[in-house]
């Protein structure tokens, strides 16, 4: 059953975290269409003993609200979350609000120990800048490496921004060169099924 507006904002004073969780994504979903939920939006971004849904709802309110200047500090303070997680929803955030300034602040994230914070800043600085190199190369990059798991996260990945790869082919052509066997089969995997999609675009 589709929740009203009205029940969205209520939830998000729910003694319930994962229901305020649902709230909050809903709202953005919503987009503008959901700014009577600001001021309720607002009142969790506040909330510091929640941190996750602190960035969550900076986000919303970046949908909601794209005028509105006041998530763009919470969310570059959680580039330095210790917690990887929300490091990743910040800088995605910071992407969908094509906030120059902050992506090119936070592009150190791309050195990050956790890939998964590398590819959101990545794709931040694509979104922001339509220069899709640098998410394209942290992908390469978990493709060259010796462990299968990283390599089949760094090849989804890199088929999720599949229709941003084209002109970037080349760094998978390349990293073919001084790359292990399986390795190497993994990449020709990847660039085949990159080609076909691109082929198949219209």
């Amino acid at each position: 059953m589709t929740k009203t507006l009205e029940t969205l904002i209520a939830d998000l004073a729910s003694s319930d975290r994962m229901v305020r969780m649902e709230a909050i994504w809903t709202l953005k979903k919503l987009g503008e269409s959901a700014r009577p939920a600001l001021a309720a939006l607002k009142v969790v971004m506040a909330d510091m003993s929640e941190p996750y849904l602190k960035i969550m709802a900076a986000g919303t309110i970046s949908k909601v609200s794209p005028e509105d200047p006041t998530p763009t500090p919470v969310l570059v303070a959680g580039l330095k979350d210790a917690v990887s997680l929300h490091r990743v929803a910040a800088i995605e955030f910071l992407g969908e609000r094509r906030s120059k300034t902050a992506v090119l602040n936070a592009m150190t994230l791309l050195s990050d120990d956790d890939f998964l914070v590398r590819f959101a800043t990545g794709k931040a600085i694509g979104r922001t800048f339509n220069n899709w190199m640098h998410a394209v190369a942290v992908c390469v990059a978990m493709l060259k490496d010796d462990n299968a798991t990283n390599r089949a996260m760094g090849g989804e990945c890199l088929l999720s921004i599949g229709r941003y790869v084209g002109d970037h082919l080349d760094l998978l052509t390349m990293a073919m060169a001084d790359v292990s066997w399986q390795a190497r089969i993994d990449i020709e995997e990847v660039l085949a099924e990159l080609r076909r999609r691109i082929g198949s675009e219209p």
